[in-house]
């Protein structure tokens, strides 16, 4: 079984901090780069998929029908499992009643909306396109369509926020009828509209991650990851085969791939995937076999993202490797449990830090 990731990069507007790959206003490529996803799909044909993520961009653009002709042009070459964790990224201001009940009509059992903050001063400032009343019509669609399982991204640390209003958005989504949050600080990279904004101290955003973090709690939503909350039993499951190193797909431009030993991506250019596929029947650009060293790297790197830890066995436990984790634990960072190493609170804040030190002490 694989997870399989689909890219959609399309979007309406652009917001001013985003540095993923979508194209802005580029309609009239939607129907061949559908065409070139299906024709990468061909290269996977047999395998079988326990967890479907389609993200972008925003897939919720797609025009009805679009999306219907995708997820079927696909599941002709890859299969999705009975039972497979099936999620479709949506902005509030595009999720329509009409395309929530397609994507459940299509097998989706799960939605990802995009809200980031309640407070619209802060939406503007962002360059968001929805309003928090846009949000809440969003979520009525996706329950009346069927969905129970819809998780709220939200953001902190951005320019001009205080902690009062970053606590006053995670109670907001905590008392909404959500059974994942994630909560992500923003962090502006050179290129962006937004790059070079002053944004809260590093003492302001640790206060308003702590913040977050305690009201989620209370409310029922379990850490489970750095960024990550969910009520019991709706952790993603896609995600954590990112995070656990199993095999996924990535398909569509700018996609990557943990696929059979190696690591490899697509063109990211728009019409550059797209020729590629329409002329040599690949996007591919990169293509990494991954060393043992890699694996080990990529194990310490992502496992101890999670709040369950990072198991011991299968990494190096030399006398150096073991002093470290030993230097580690006395400070306050790790604990070890039951063959695993778990992070703490602070290591988790402190999680970059963590791992260049255990990756030096391999």
């Amino acid at each position: 079984m694989i997870g399989l990731y689909i890219h959609i990069p399309f979007c309406e507007k652009k917001c001013g901090y985003c540095d993923f790959v979508s194209y802005p206003n580029r309609q009239e490529r939607m129907g061949d780069y559908i065409d070139a996803v299906i024709r990468e799909a061909e290269n996977y044909a047999g395998e079988t998929a326990d967890s479907v993520f389609i993200g972008g961009g925003t897939p919720s653009f797609l025009p009805e029908g679009e999306m219907r002709r995708l997820v079927e042009g696909v599941a002709r070459s890859i299969g999705i499992a009975p039972g497979a964790e099936f999620t479709i990224e949506a902005n509030p201001n595009s999720l329509t009643p009409q395309k929530a009940r397609e994507y459940a009509a299509l097998g989706a059992n799960r939605l990802s909306l995009g809200l980031q903050a309640v407070q619209p001063e802060l939406l503007e400032r962002i360059g968001r396109i929805h309003t928090y009343a846009d949000f809440l019509r969003a979520l009525e669609a996706a329950q009346a369509a069927g969905f129970s399982n819809i998780s709220a991204d939200i953001m902190y640390a951005l320019p001009g926020q205080t902690l009062a209003q970053a606590e006053e958005t995670a109670r907001t989504v905590a008392a909404l009828p959500l059974s994942h949050i994630s909560a992500y600080a923003l962090k502006l990279e050179k290129g962006t509209p937004m790059y070079g904004m002053k944004q809260p101290d590093e003492e302001l955003d640790r206060a308003m991650f702590h913040g977050i973090r305690a009201i989620l709690e209370r409310a029922g939503f379990a850490r489970y990851e750095i960024s990550n909350f969910a009520k019991p039993g709706r952790e993603c499951a896609h995600n954590i085969k990112y995070w656990t190193l199993k095999d996924y797909v990535g398909l569509g431009a700018a996609a990557h791939s943990c696929y059979q030993g190696a690591r490899f991506s697509n063109e990211d250019r728009l019409d550059s995937y797209i020729e590629g596929m329409t002329k040599r029947g690949t996007g591919r650009i990169t293509y990494v076999k991954r060393s043992e060293y890699d694996r080990i790297f990529e194990k310490i790197m992502l496992e101890t993202r999670l709040t369950r830890g990072m198991e011991l066995a299968g990494l190096p436990q030399g006398r150096k490797f073991m002093d470290c984790v030993s230097r580690l634990e006395l400070g306050g960072l790790l604990t070890r449990q039951e063959g695993r190493i778990v992070l703490t609170n602070r290591g988790l804040d402190l999680q970059d830090g963590v791992v260049l030190d255990l990756v030096g002490s391999i």
